[in-house]
């Protein structure tokens, strides 16, 4: 068998997606619910869900970060992460927080800072841009 290498460092990110429900007596209230993927079967046969996902995390820097901060983006990353369709298409149609190393706070928050990009169509890879959630 051939020895799998991993180039660079991999990073967990989950995802959350935006959830609104009305709630009788206080009005509609919106949360995050962590996004979950079915992977298999156990041995009994129930489904096995995982909500950790690992990608390649790169932060920008050089021309392309200081236009990026000049545009008002915080911490700008590019994430390349391995092709789960339930994954792309939430962030194709919903509003989606990711939290880099699963950890949920205010530096760890990320949003989508550009459309998701499914190289060639071919379901294998694909990548897509984040900059930091800021609450204003």
């Amino acid at each position: 068998m051939a020895t799998q290498k991993v180039r660079r460092k991999r990073t967990l990110i989950k995802f959350a997606i935006q959830n609104s429900n009305y709630v009788e007596g206080e009005g509609a209230c919106t949360d995050f619910e962590i996004l979950q993927v079915p992977i298999g079967l156990n041995d009994k046969n129930e489904q096995i869900f995982t909500d950790c996902f690992y990608c390649e995390w790169l932060n920008s820097y050089g021309a392309n970060a200081i236009q990026q901060q000049a545009d008002g983006v915080l911490q700008p990353a590019r994430v390349r992460m391995p092709y789960v369709k339930a994954v792309y298409d939430a962030l194709q149609s919903k509003d989606v927080r990711i939290y880099k190393n699963g950890i949920a706070d205010e530096q760890h928050t990320f949003c989508l800072n550009s459309a998701a990009d499914n190289y060639i169509e071919s379901n294998k890879r694909w990548e897509f841009q984040v900059k930091r959630y800021e609450v204003r």
